[in-house]
C-alpha cells in the first residue's frame, strides 16, 4: 500500500510544487552555536517551475546502519519515558491532532499540556505555524481548537503510525488523506459533520469552536474496525543529562513568520522549558499551567512551496519534508546537545549526536520546533 501511495503521491504532486529545491542547508553532524542576535529572517523561497518533491519512501542516505532505541519497559511510555497508569494506551495508535496557531487560535489552546509531544512548523504561504500534538501515554477529554490538515501531517503520521484527526484541508490534501495513504484519518467536515458525535463545538468562530476529545478518536476508530496493536520505536531517555553537551542554553529562539516567533525559558525549578510565542507565555487552560517542555528538539528540514491553496484565500500551501536527515538541537536541564536527526517512514525520529551515538532525552513532554535552516535556531 505505501509503494502505491508513494507513486501516486510523485505523480499528483510533482506537477504542484512551485518551490523548494536547495532550501535547507547540508545536514552536519556538529553544527556551531548561533548567538541570539545573529538569528537569520525567515527564508521565503523564491517560486521556481523545476521542483520536486520527495516521495514518502526515503531515498537511502547511508549505508552503515542507523542507530535504533533500546526498547523500553513494558509500562513506560514510548515518546515520554514515562511510566503509565494504564499500559494498553502503549499498544494503540498515537492519536494526532492537528490545532489552529494563529493568535486567536493560540489563544484558545486547550490541552495542549497532556500530550506526549508536539509538533509546530510553517504553513500557508510562509505566513504562520500549526500545531500537531501527539496523544498516546494519556487521555485528553479536550483538545482544541481543532484545525484543517496539512501536507506535513502526511510525512509525520506515517512516522509514528498514528491516526489522523482534523477538521477539513485544501482539496488535494483531503483527497489523499481519504483515498491514497495507509493510516486512519478523522475529518470533522466529513465523518461528524454535525460535530456531535466525534467532535464537539463550542461557540461559532471557526478558528476555535471545534473541539475533540482522545476518547472521540478511538470511538470512531473502533465504530470503522481500524483498532490494530501498536509498535513502533519510540525515543530514549535518561533522568541525567548525557556529557556530551555543546553547552549552556537557558533561553532559546525561533524567528517563526506573522509575528509568531517561539521563544523557550529554561526554568530550573520547573525542571523545563517555558513556552512564549508572540511575546506572551503560554498557559494551557485545561491545568491552569504554563506549558512546561522538558525538551525542546529544533530540527532544521527542507521547505517547500507547494501550489496546493491551503486555505479561502487561495494562500499556497508548504511542503515540510520531514524523512531522511537534518540538523537538530536538543534542549534538555539548560544544556544543548547538537546532532543529525534521521527519520522514515517506518520510524520516528532517531537523535544521533557525535558517533551516531543516540541522544537521550529526559522523560517529560517533548516539542519539535521544525525550523527551515540552522540559523533560525538561536540560543544563549
Amino acid at each position: 500500500m505505501l509503494r502505491i501511495f508513494s507513486l501516486r503521491i510523485c505523480i499528483l504532486i510533482a506537477t504542484l510544487v512551485v518551490s523548494g529545491c536547495g532550501v535547507a542547508p547540508a545536514a552536519t553532524a556538529t553544527p556551531t552555536k548561533t548567538p541570539v542576535a545573529a538569528a537569520a529572517a525567515i527564508v521565503q523561497p523564491e517560486p521556481t517551475a523545476t521542483a520536486t518533491l520527495l516521495p514518502p519512501t526515503p531515498t537511502v542516505v547511508a549505508a552503515e546502519p542507523i542507530a535504533t532505541p533500546t526498547a523500553l519497559p513494558g509500562n513506560i511510555a514510548p515518546f515520554t519515558g514515562l511510566p503509565v497508569t494504564d499500559p494498553q494506551h502503549l499498544h494503540e495508535r498515537p492519536i494526532m491532532i492537528c490545532v489552529n496557531n494563529d493568535p486567536v487560535g493560540r489563544s484558545a489552546h486547550w490541552g495542549l499540556s497532556q500530550a506526549d509531544l508536539v509538533y509546530e512548523y510553517i504553513v500557508d504561504g510562509f505566513s504562520m505555524t500549526r500545531l500537531t500534538a501527539v496523544y498516546q501515554s494519556q487521555e485528553a477529554e479536550r483538545v482544541g481548537p481543532v484545525r484543517s490538515a496539512r501536507m506535513p501531517n502526511i510525512w509525520m503520521t506515517y512516522m509514528y503510525d498514528g491516526i489522523l484527526a482534523c477538521s477539513g484541508g485544501s482539496d488535494e490534501i483531503r483527497y489523499l488523506l481519504k483515498n491514497e495513504v495507509g493510516f486512519p484519518y478523522l475529518d470533522a467536515d466529513i465523518d461528524d459533520p454535525s460535530n456531535n458525535v466525534y467532535f464537539f463545538s463550542l461557540g461559532t468562530d471557526y478558528r476555535t469552536r471545534m473541539q475533540v476529545s482522545t476518547e472521540g478518536v478511538r470511538r470512531w476508530l473502533t465504530d470503522n474496525g481500524l483498532d490494530k496493536e501498536w509498535q513502533r520505536p519510540g525515543f530514549e531517555f535518561s533522568p541525567e543529562p548525557p556529557g556530551s553537551s555543546a553547552g549552556s542554553a537557558t533561553v532559546i529562539n525561533i524567528p517563526y513568520p506573522g509575528g509568531n516567533g517561539v521563544e523557550w525559558r529554561y526554568d530550573a525549578a520547573q525542571g523545563g522549558y517555558l513556552r512564549f510565542q508572540g511575546g506572551e507565555q503560554q498557559v494551557d487552560p485545561a491545568t491552569g499551567r504554563p506549558i512546561i517542555a522538558q525538551n525542546v528538539i529544533a530540527i532544521v528540514a527542507q521547505h517547500e512551496l507547494t501550489n496546493m491553496v491551503g486555505d479561502s484565500l487561495g494562500t499556497l500551501g508548504v511542503n515540510v519534508v520531514l524523512y531522511d536527515f537534518g540538523d537538530f538541537r536538543i534542549f534538555r536541564d539548560g544544556l544543548v546537545y547538537e546532532g543529525t536527526w534521521r527519520a522514515d517512514d517506518k520510524s520516528p525520529p532517531r537523535w544521533l549526536g557525535l558517533g551516531d551515538v543516540i541522544i537521550k532525552l529526559k522523560p517529560g513532554q517533548s516539542w519539535v520546533q521544525v525550523a527551515q535552516q540552522r540559523e533560525d535556531i538561536s540560543y544563549q
